[in-house]
């Protein structure tokens, strides 16, 4: 969770000028929170950065499934502005608005994982 936080806190600071840096951090977060819900309930997500996919492993009405899937439109930011094509591009910049959504929607998930990881 400290991890995540940290993301999300560097995403923060590099909005608007650094949107591509932004999502990255945004996508890591995300991640993190994903892993954390997974791993407490005795599931091995293993290597994927995929949230998607690591999300689609809780079982249905899980109280964050929802949300955790709703966070996989960020899966891509992992690798998409790390690595250019074989002919050297990047795509375009995200758009800063939309990384801020991102973010204020996993800066308000954090505080209620955090909550029910505690809940032991």
């Amino acid at each position: 969770m400290t991890a995540a936080q940290r993301d999300l806190a560097a995403a923060h600071r590099l909005l608007p000028d650094l949107a591509d840096q932004a999502i990255f951090h945004a996508q890591q977060a995300a991640e993190k929170l994903t892993r954390a819900v997974c791993e407490r309930e005795g599931l091995a997500v293993g290597r994927t950065h995929n949230i998607g996919q690591a999300a689609a492993m809780l079982p249905d009405g899980h109280v964050f499934k929802g949300d955790q899937l709703g966070l996989d439109t960020l899966s891509a930011a992992a690798t998409a502005w790390r690595y250019p094509t074989p002919g050297g591009r990047l795509p375009p910049m995200p758009d800063p608005a939309q990384v801020a959504a991102a973010l204020a929607d996993i800066k308000a998930l954090l505080p209620e994982i955090r909550d029910w990881l505690d809940d032991d």
